[in-house]
């Protein structure tokens, strides 16, 4: 008996102990185990800018929808847009998910019952016309033209076209395969933005001809397609602002950068009447709601011819 109930009492001392370890913790405490190798950088960005600033010292158990809607009116204050602020208030969410999971006491707050910022005026994504395609293709080096190719013509992330391997490109099937991307950062090939990324594409004859001329020159000591040098992948970073800046300079082309490209692709395939589901597939958004969110605004020669018929019916 008095062994069980010395177990008894150090199970309980220890009960309170913790019950104290979990009123005691701070927010801004939590973040050191929750940040590993698998947090994206853009949560630990809200982490770092907006979450630990503002609600780094509170307890666990405070965050709850009164000190997350102050939070929000925090982030509108400063200019944050509704799509902004629905971001970093999901790094916060799964932050507080983490810690619960992990047996910590957490407040808790709904989406439905906060007031988030009104959307503002969405701004034009930039994108490359297919002039502006044409002579940026026609006057890079190579092997940048024949990456500018791939990704215009398909409308690929860069990271996806850096991590294109050689065996990716199927000229029986007449496809390249995506299924891994170059984080931007670090150079590493990982793996795509999401599970509807991972598709084949179909590979247009002009790109099976660029395709194999620089196959014919490929060292094969790498199965990645495109490589510096050193026989490493390409830095996105580092082509943008060494090699498609200082080519946009000398052509008069207002910069972008390569995921410009992959817009003006679908901006292009919508105003030839391409239907939003035929891009959705192409661009391999997960939802077609995306698709029409970012390019929404483009209108289509078979909407275009539409609107003229029914002028033409009515006006004349």
């Amino acid at each position: 008996m008095k062994v069980r109930f010395g177990v008894a009492a150090v199970s309980r001392n220890e009960e309170l102990l913790w019950g104290e370890r979990q009123q005691s913790c701070r927010l801004r405490k939590f973040p050191e185990s929750f940040c590993g190798p698998s947090t994206t950088r853009a949560a630990e960005s809200h982490l770092r800018a907006h979450i630990i600033p503002k609600l780094g010292n509170y307890h666990l158990p405070e965050i709850a929808t009164k000190v997350v809607q102050g939070f929000v009116a925090h982030l509108a204050g400063g200019g944050r847009s509704r799509k902004t602020a629905e971001n970093i208030l999901l790094t916060l969410s799964s932050l507080l998910k983490t810690a619960r999971s992990w047996g910590y006491a957490c407040g808790n707050f709904r989406f439905a019952d906060l007031t988030l910022p009104r959307d503002g005026v969405r701004a034009e994504p930039r994108s490359f016309t297919d002039d502006e395609m044409r002579k940026i293709i026609a006057n890079a080096s190579e092997p940048l033209s024949t990456i500018i190719a791939v990704t215009a013509v398909l409308g690929l992330r860069i990271g996806e076209t850096l991590a294109l391997r050689t065996y990716d490109v199927d000229f029986e099937k007449h496809v390249i395969r995506i299924s891994q991307s170059v984080d931007a950062a670090t150079r590493t090939v990982c793996g795509v933005k999401s599970k509807a990324s991972s598709a084949d594409l179909p590979m247009s004859r002009e790109l099976e001809i660029r395709l194999q001329t620089h196959l014919q020159k490929h060292d094969h000591k790498n199965e990645l397609l495109f490589v510096n040098g050193r026989g490493r992948p390409f830095s996105a970073n580092k082509l943008r602002e060494k090699q498609l800046h200082p080519l946009l300079d000398a052509l008069g082309i207002p910069r972008g950068g390569f995921h410009s490209m992959r817009h003006g692709a679908a901006s292009s395939l919508l105003a030839e009447g391409a239907t939003p589901a035929v891009v959705q597939a192409q661009l391999r958004h997960s939802d077609a709601r995306i698709t029409l969110g970012i390019y929404g605004h483009v209108v289509g020669d078979a909407q275009r011819n539409a609107v003229q018929n029914r002028s033409t019916r009515l006006v004349n």
